[in-house]
């Protein structure tokens, strides 16, 4: 009787370990076993290449005495795209699918990059919306937008003013996914501010992170693709650790606001 019992006892005691190192069905708890691999590293220098093979476009200024009236615009381009500026960029604005205004490159002291634009127009226009298209020749990269502005006329005492940046409207990447990702309550290692993060698609970065406010216990990144479908993967820097933890768990990336809950 007492060999029965210690069978059984020992039947359960295995039982009881092969569910605790299990998931729950609708994986709403945290696994308990190893979900990256690590790999020790320098802090990379994770950046989304923007480099296309877009052609210099043969945009023309229009003919101004077949309009009526003109809209004078001033537009800075975004400092993180600055260095990849050169005197070849183009900048031109479209309304109804015809070219009001093409612009040049102009430099301030401080080495900010903005255009001008004199965009030429009827009254009949005034509120139509503009299309910006510029060309980076760095990149020889293109981007087409919506302009914030609609047609102005004659706006002498008010020029508008606005920065942009070839991440909107990129023909390269047009697809934006909006990631939150979420971070587990127990880490191998404790986050600093010189931690990264950053998604993948294959080999190829394409959003780097960055952490929410207070109230928000995780990372944010707009990732950057040509469609929708793609496969995306999750890799982490730690500062303390000194290398980067590669997530193993995988996700589709959707082109809209969507959230991952990740573990290492």
């Amino acid at each position: 009787m007492m060999m029965k019992n210690i069978k059984i006892m020992m039947i359960l005691a295995a039982l009881t370990m092969v569910g605790g190192c299990s998931k729950d069905d609708d994986g709403s708890s945290e696994p308990t076993w190893n979900n990256s691999t690590f790999t020790p590293s320098e802090k990379p220098t994770w950046v989304v290449d923007w480099h296309s093979d877009a052609v210099q476009p043969d945009w023309q200024d229009p003919d101004a005495t077949k309009y009526e009236c003109c809209m004078n615009m001033r537009l800075r381009l975004v400092d993180d795209m600055a260095p990849y500026s050169t005197e070849d960029d183009r900048l031109a604005v479209f309304i109804n699918g015809e070219c009001r205004g093409v612009s040049y490159r102009s430099k301030m002291a401080n080495g900010k990059v903005f255009f001008l634009l004199h965009i030429n127009g009827d009254s009949k226009e005034a509120g139509n919306k503009m299309e910006l298209r510029y060309y980076c020749d760095g990149l020889h990269h293109m981007s087409i937008t919506t302009a914030i502005s609609p047609f102005v006329p004659n706006n002498v005492d008010d020029i508008f003013q606005s920065d942009f940046s070839i991440v909107s409207g990129s023909q390269k990447y047009p697809v934006a996914t909006s990631l939150s990702v979420m971070m587990p309550q127990k880490m191998p290692f404790t986050a600093t501010s010189g931690d990264m993060l950053a998604v993948f698609v294959g080999d190829e970065c394409r959003g780097i992170g960055y952490q929410g406010g207070d109230l928000y216990e995780g990372w944010r990144v707009t990732v950057y693709g040509p469609q929708v479908g793609e496969t995306g993967q999750i890799r982490y820097y730690s500062a303390e650790k000194g290398g980067v933890y590669t997530i193993l768990k995988t996700f589709t990336l959707s082109g809209n606001l969507q959230q991952e809950n990740i573990w290492f």
